[in-house]
């Protein structure tokens, strides 16, 4: 696929299907065979562009979510903007942003903060929750179910 390599052939080939393109009337340096081929050709393209910018944004979540779970292992729930960007930090890329009267609270994923010009804080995990949550439902029965008498669970007279 690709252009004439000599300056007066009179054919190319076709960028998006490698068909031959026979230059007659019309542009002679035509790269596609018809609209059809050009359409498809820009349309890849252009999902490729995005598809790039997709992985950008997902990869600079998935730092922020590192540095700040980082963060609450060592027991950090409050941190100043420079020392935060100095970790790497970048405050532009959230999953979410909720104003509460004049709170500003963001989630990276499943760890939410509050954030102010100078600094975050009250930074915490609701992962914590929802684990529990998930081993009830593989088998870990809850306590208040397991206090209860087995014929009452069971529904047996």
């Amino acid at each position: 696929m690709g252009y004439p390599t000599e300056e007066g052939s009179r054919f190319g080939y076709c960028l998006e299907c490698g068909d031959i393109i026979e230059y007659g009337s019309g542009r002679p340096d035509r790269k596609f065979c018809s609209c059809g081929c050009k359409n498809r050709w820009h349309n890849r393209r252009k999902a490729r562009s995005w598809e790039r910018y997709r992985l950008k944004i997902q990869r600079v979540l998935e730092e922020n979510h590192a540095i700040l779970d980082r963060l609450l292992s060592v027991g950090v729930t409050s941190i100043d903007l420079i020392s935060l960007d100095r970790l790497g930090y970048d405050p532009n890329y959230v999953t979410s942003f909720h104003k509460v009267g004049h709170r500003n609270l963001y989630s990276c994923y499943d760890i939410t903060y509050e954030a102010t010009p100078s600094r975050i804080m009250h930074l915490a995990s609701y992962r914590n929750g929802q684990d529990q949550y998930a081993e009830e439902e593989e088998g870990a029965a809850p306590k208040k179910q397991a206090k209860r008498p087995s014929a009452a669970v069971s529904g047996d007279p």
